[in-house]
């Protein structure tokens, strides 16, 4: 049981940075994508006097554990608010997380991330806030519209425009439907609202067998709609689908191991590596099964794929930039797609599962802060990983974690070869779907490793075990 975070005063120079940012949402903002104020909210709810302001203490060692728990209180203390009297649409709850350190900030992200169903259910809205947050702007994905001077939640009650945050995961989606379904019906909705709403994933019906349900087995069949009536386009199309599943696998496997990065966890850190680095074993494995299409065969379905490509597959975008392989190019090809474009430009702006693995080694001493940052200087980088190594014993648990990465930026890289090698056996060097550069591209980016100063310290290391 973690321990449980205590409600203090709020720091005057802490209340006056939360007051002057909050004032700054309601002015317009030439970066917002649109007209008006950040948050239209925050005036009308301050005007009435919806406003209420708390702040907990934190202290270094909180992890994910303390933080949900905190976010659960919040949520608790929200209910037992007496009603305002015809305000209650306005009612919100800001609440600061005093003393929690930088590098751990970001665990707000993943707190509200899993917190965020519950709350959802019981009609309300969670927002986190930090100086680094990589929530992207609806109107405009550059811009971070969630940037707050100190860290800090947000709680208030689900309103009809959520339906902005909330249209993209079909549970989230249910509990908006249920509560403004009606004004949808009526008709008077606007057109961005009403694209969303119409084109929202919804949940399959129940069909009262516990294996069907539970793994929603009819829809999984359902979604397998091969183009033509070829066989080896049934391989084809089941190979990219259950691929998309495993990015997801393996993304959320090296976001909690980002988790356990941030708390200095390492062991806890080592089994989602694991798991992440099972999960692109299995990617390597469809290579296999696509290579036993020949060029005929392929050929026999191409022209249905028309523009499709792999570059449009937005979860192995958002893998990569979680990774550590970022490019705003990349991100911009998913511009237009709202809930898509939301998840690449989250991943974009947020660490990168490298920048937490840096931060490791500068709370280790091995590396300077400044050498971790942005513009990290790969001489020192490469200089730390090698110490590593070098003073580590084989059963360290450095050099244990050190090796975890390794096999996982070991394993992507074996997939994008065999990509590479694959397409090269099926189609040449011919142009790739939808126009792309095909084999060209691909043996570039084969030429590009993850965590790439890991690799590059076995330059800096001779002779045998310490």
């Amino acid at each position: 049981m973690g321990r449980v975070m205590q409600l203090c005063t709020m720091p005057a120079d802490v209340a006056e940075a939360v007051a002057e940012w909050m004032a700054g949402l309601t002015r317009a903002h030439d970066e917002l994508g649109r007209k008006g104020p950040v948050c239209p909210f925050v005036r009308p709810a301050d005007e009435a006097g919806a406003i209420r302001t708390e702040c907990l203490r934190a202290e270094s060692g909180d992890g994910i554990e303390e933080l949900v728990a905190a976010l659960r209180r919040q949520v608790h203390r929200f209910g037992e608010f007496p009603a305002s009297g015809g305000r209650e649409p306005l009612d919100s709850l800001v609440t600061v997380m005093d003393g929690l350190p930088r590098h751990r900030w970001r665990l707000l992200d993943a707190a509200q991330r899993r917190i965020r169903r519950e709350v959802v259910a019981a009609g309300l809205m969670v927002g986190q806030f930090h100086p680094e947050c990589p929530e992207p702007g609806y109107w405009n994905p550059s811009f971070m519209v969630s940037r707050s001077p100190v860290p800090l939640i947000v709680l208030r009650r689900m309103a009809f425009h959520d339906i902005l945050f909330l249209h993209s995961d079909p549970a989230l989606f249910a509990e908006y439907d249920r509560r403004f379904g009606r004004w949808y019906q009526e008709g008077k909705v606007p057109a961005e609202f009403r694209a969303l709403y119409d084109n929202a994933p919804r949940l399959p019906a129940a069909t009262g067998r516990p294996y069907l349900d539970y793994q929603s087995i009819p829809l999984l069949h359902a979604l397998h709609q091969p183009r033509t009536e070829h066989q080896p386009e049934s391989s084809f199309y089941l190979a990219g689908q259950s691929m998309e599943l495993l990015f997801s696998l393996v993304l959320g496997e090296v976001r909690a191991a980002q988790e356990g990065m941030v708390v200095d966890d390492l062991g806890r850190c080592g089994w989602h590596l694991r798991r992440a680095t099972a999960g692109m074993r299995l990617l390597c494995g469809f290579w296999d099964l696509l290579s036993t299409l020949s060029p005929a065969e392929f050929n026999s379905f191409r022209d249905a794929l028309g523009e499709a490509s792999g570059l449009g597959s937005y979860k192995y975008r958002t893998l990569e930039f979680a990774l550590g392989a970022k490019s705003p190019a990349m991100a911009a090809r998913h511009d237009g797609v709202p809930a898509v474009a939301a998840e690449v430009y989250r991943a974009l702006h947020d660490a990168s599962a490298y920048d937490d693995a840096l931060g490791v080694l500068v709370r280790r001493g091995l590396l300077a802060d400044d050498d971790a940052g942005h513009d990290r200087d790969p001489v020192a980088v490469r200089s730390a990983w090698a110490r590593i190594y070098r003073e580590e014993t084989v059963s360290g648990d450095l050099v244990r974690w050190a090796e975890a990465l390794m096999d996982l930026a070991e394993t992507v890289g074996r997939w994008r070869r065999l990509h590479l090698l694959t397409v090269e056996r099926i189609i040449g060097y011919k142009p790739g779907t939808g126009g792309t550069a095909g084999v060209e591209w691909l043996r570039d980016v084969a030429t590009h490793h993850v965590f790439p100063e890991l690799w590059e310290a076995r330059l800096q290391l001779s002779g045998g075990p310490a």
